[in-house]
C-alpha cells in the first residue's frame, strides 16, 4: 500500500475522531446524567458510521462517490454553525427535542458522511490496510484535538478543521477532479 493510499483513510480517521470527541464534550457539558448520554452519544455515533460505511458507492453511478465527499463537507459545515451558536448560548439544547437535533446534526450526520466518504477509499484487497490508516488518522485526531483544538480555539473551529482534513483526503483521491 503507498502512502498516498494512505492519506484519504488517515485524514477521515482524523476527522471521524474529531467530531466524536468534539460532539461528545458538546453535548454531555449540558447533559444531566452522564452515563446514558455517554451511552446514547456513543451508539448513535458508531451505528451512524457504520451505516455510512456499509455503504458501498454504485459502479453504475460514479457520480455518487463525488456526492459522497460533497455530503461530508456539507455535514461538517452545519455541524460548524450549530456549535457557533452553543458558543453564544450555552443553554441551548435543554430540551429534550432539541438535544435530538443537535445529535443528529452534530454527531450522526458527520459520522454517516465520513464513513460513506471512507467507504469509497476502501479497496476489498486492502482494507485491512486502510482501516489501520483510518485507526492511526483517528488517534492523531484524538491527541491534536485534546492537545492543540480545545484548549485554543472554539468548537466551530474545530468542525472547520475537519472540512479541512475531509478536503485533504478528497484532494488525495482525486474527487473534485
Amino acid at each position: 500500500m503507498s502512502v498516498r493510499s494512505w492519506v484519504a483513510p488517515a485524514f477521515l480517521g482524523i476527522a471521524l475522531a474529531v467530531v466524536v470527541e468534539a460532539g461528545i464534550g458538546l453535548l454531555l457539558f449540558v447533559s444531566p446524567g452522564l452515563l446514558p448520554a455517554l451511552t446514547t452519544i456513543l451508539a448513535v455515533a458508531l451505528g451512524s458510521f457504520g451505516v455510512g460505511l456499509g455503504s458501498r458507492p454504485s459502479r453504475r453511478r460514479p457520480e455518487s462517490v463525488r456526492w459522497r465527499w460533497f455530503l461530508a463537507v456539507g455535514s461538517l459545515v452545519v455541524a460548524a454553525v450549530l456549535s457557533l451558536g452553543w458558543s453564544f448560548q450555552p443553554d441551548v439544547a435543554s430540551a429534550g427535542f432539541v438535544r435530538g437535533v443537535h445529535l443528529a446534526l452534530l454527531i450522526a450526520l458527520p459520522l454517516y458522511s465520513l464513513g460513506a466518504c471512507l467507504a469509497t477509499v476502501v479497496h476489498p484487497y486492502d482494507g485491512a490496510r486502510s482501516g489501520a490508516a483510518a485507526a492511526i488518522g483517528g488517534m492523531v485526531g484524538v491527541i491534536f484535538l485534546g492537545v492543540v483544538l480545545i484548549p485554543r480555539f472554539e468548537p466551530v473551529s474545530v468542525y472547520l478543521f475537519c472540512v479541512l482534513c475531509v478536503s485533504v483526503a478528497a484532494l488525495s483521491r482525486n474527487v473534485y477532479a
